[in-house]
């Protein structure tokens, strides 16, 4: 059986599984916006402290909060690029939270211990192509905070970011599955802006894409907002 995790109040629609939630939130009869996706896939914003409570106490510590930060595998698409974990949710998931904890034991050996709140992907699309937003309008996840995008074949995907909760002792606990990552890192707020880990010997970090990039970006505001 699969570990328990709490849920952020705020991420309730997506107790559902994959299946029921697009039947929920997404209308196959509407043929404007937002088109029914293919597949959902959801994305694990881990920070190595956990993301202060409005009403709880403030941290004591003045050490900047880090975010996990994996490299993909040399064989794979996007080869030794740096992202978040996550991955595509499966029909069978009990919930798309379920989904977003499984990708992160899988992908980066760390228990959830609480999901939520959402993430949203504020990047803008003005693409025409593939029946995308017309010119000026928003992008279609911008409802839910999702982010569209088309795989290599063509199949529409939305993909939810989500902060994530872990142990505190994981930050020396993760284990990258070497068929799909090569390493990982405890990345600050400055080291991503900079593309690159502070220190003489500092990583590059060339992100996947530039909603991955910005959606880390909008989670370190979350977490210095709160």
């Amino acid at each position: 059986m699969f570990h328990r995790f709490t849920a952020h109040p705020s991420v309730q629609a997506f107790e559902l599984s994959p299946p029921d939630f697009l039947a929920r939130h997404f209308d196959a009869s509407n043929k404007t916006r937002p088109p029914v996706p293919k597949y959902l896939a959801t994305g694990a914003i881990v920070f190595d402290r956990p993301v202060p409570s409005p009403n709880g106490p403030r941290p004591t510590s003045d050490r900047p909060p880090r975010v996990l930060l994996i490299q993909r595998a040399p064989h794979d698409s996007m080869p030794l690029k740096w992202e978040t974990p996550g991955g595509g949710c499966d029909d069978d998931d009990p919930s798309v939270l379920y989904a977003c904890a499984r990708e992160l034991k899988e992908e980066a050996g760390l228990k959830a211990v609480s999901v939520g709140p959402v993430i949203a992907c504020t990047t803008k699309v003005t693409s025409k192509t593939n029946g995308g937003p017309e010119d000026g309008q928003p992008e279609w996840g911008e409802r839910m905070g999702g982010q569209f995008f088309l795989t290599r074949r063509g199949n529409l995907v939305c993909k939810f970011y989500f902060a994530v909760q872990v142990p505190e002792e994981a930050a020396s606990q993760v284990v990258v599955d070497p068929n799909e990552h090569v390493a990982f890192v405890w990345a600050t707020e400055e080291e991503v802006r900079n593309k690159k880990t502070d220190g003489e010997n500092g990583i590059q970090l060339d992100f996947t894409h530039r909603e991955q990039f910005e959606v880390i970006l909008e989670a370190f505001k979350i977490w210095k907002d709160i």
